[in-house]
């Protein structure tokens, strides 16, 4: 999602005042989105978003407002998910690092459901939950071998998320009678485009779900196939509607007989309603090579280096100049600080502002702010027509000791 008109006007106020980078979140454009995917959605689906994409209270409070169950994989984002107002049956727990002191806060907190990870997580769990008097609901992960493939999640190689069915079979259940187990959560593949692909890996994971729970004899009450659901970066333009992922997931709860469907999406979800702002520092040309220097780089978005793959960028102000190929580094001490090559205005100087897209998703929740002291960067927020500034700009002296 490109900037809206009326966000411009609004915005040019904001970079005069903050004179830094900074992120902004459309969030009318975020209610319109969830609004639309509850309403195509199978009544039988339970939707989830991923604290992770990005924990900012005021994102979350729109998907509290909206009947969105969060998922955490954190103490740290389960204290931001119930100080903003989540109530703990509609919070998921996952991710791989659960020892026992974060199960007893889980349980203290009377978090709806827990996901396990391991044949420990499954004992320690149903310690806690004997002494705590509860019966806690609960998924296993299950970890898929794949025939190849690589993916953020995995993909076909050997990652820390769950286990494989085999080392599930060997779960002694009569050190488990304090759990209620309701199913099982599956999810090793991220930014997904094609709906074959995904229908592909949700046909396969289903097929060996049900064939799983009748080994281990539980119940399938639950199958959550996490995310994965993506959106187009750099040099790419495909796009998802959910409803046409929703007559995937129809068709595989009736081929499969499946009582519910749950997703947990991030990117998917948020990403399109934010935005990265930040100044041109400088330009000059390196062995024939067009480049432009940034205020802020990989300390803010971290994805190119990570991935290989940019955000979409374009100039902030209009230009009607010919575009040419422009290198773009952010401002650390480092060659993997480079954002992508892109086509700007050649007319485009030190002052001007870029503006990087699909970033309300794993933007700065996955930066590395604190290298070289730069300033970490304010969040903006637009919503109900009122531009505001929940983070403003740190410096270095706001937590360097």
């Amino acid at each position: 999602m490109y900037l809206r008109p009326e966000h411009k006007k609004k915005l040019e106020k904001v970079m005069k005042r903050l004179d830094s980078s900074f992120f902004f979140y459309d969030l009318d454009h975020l209610k319109a989105h969830l609004t639309y995917m509850d309403e195509v959605k199978d009544s039988d689906m339970k939707l989830w978003y991923a604290c992770k994409a990005n924990p900012l209270s005021a994102i979350l409070k729109i998907f509290r407002n909206l009947n969105f169950g969060v998922d955490v994989a954190s103490l740290g984002e389960l204290d931001q998910v119930l100080s903003s107002g989540v109530e703990p049956e509609d919070i998921l727990s996952t991710g791989p690092a659960k020892g026992k002191a974060y199960l007893k806060s889980l349980i203290d907190n009377e978090i709806n459901v827990i996901v396990l990870e391991s044949l420990n997580q499954a004992y320690w769990l149903d310690e806690i939950a004997k002494e705590s008097n509860v019966k806690p609901k609960v998924l296993l992960r299950v970890q898929l071998a794949w025939d190849e493939g690589k993916s953020v999640l995995g993909g076909n190689a050997i990652t820390p998320f769950g286990l494989d069915e085999s080392e599930w079979l060997k779960l002694d259940r009569s050190k488990v009678t304090h759990l209620d187990i309701q199913g099982c959560h599956v999810f090793q593949w991220g930014n997904l485009l094609e709906l074959d692909k995904l229908e592909k890996i949700w046909d396969r994971t289903a097929s060996d779900m049900v064939a799983f729970a009748s080994k281990m004899e539980i119940p399938l009450n639950i199958i959550d196939l996490g995310g994965g659901l993506g959106i187009a970066y750099e040099n790419d333009t495909r796009s998802l509607d959910f409803k046409d992922v929703t007559k995937i997931l129809q068709r595989i709860k009736e081929k499969y007989q499946l009582k519910t469907i749950w997703m947990e999406l991030g990117r998917y979800a948020v990403g399109g309603s934010g935005h990265y702002m930040t100044k041109v520092v400088d330009k000059k040309i390196v062995r024939g090579q067009n480049i432009l220097v940034l205020d802020g780089g990989i300390n803010h978005i971290a994805r190119p280096a990570l991935v290989h793959q940019g955000f979409p960028c374009e100039l902030f102000r209009d230009s009607s100049a010919p575009k040419k190929s422009f290198q773009i580094h952010g401002p650390l001490c480092t060659a993997i600080d480079m954002l992508g090559t892109f086509e700007l205005p050649e007319d485009i100087c030190e002052g001007d502002w870029l503006v990087f897209s699909q970033c309300g998703a794993y933007g700065f929740t996955e930066a590395m702010p604190f290298f070289l002291c730069h300033d970490l960067p304010a969040e903006v927020v637009y919503y109900n027509g009122d531009m505001m500034t929940p983070r403003t700009i740190k410096t270095s002296s706001d937590w360097l000791v």
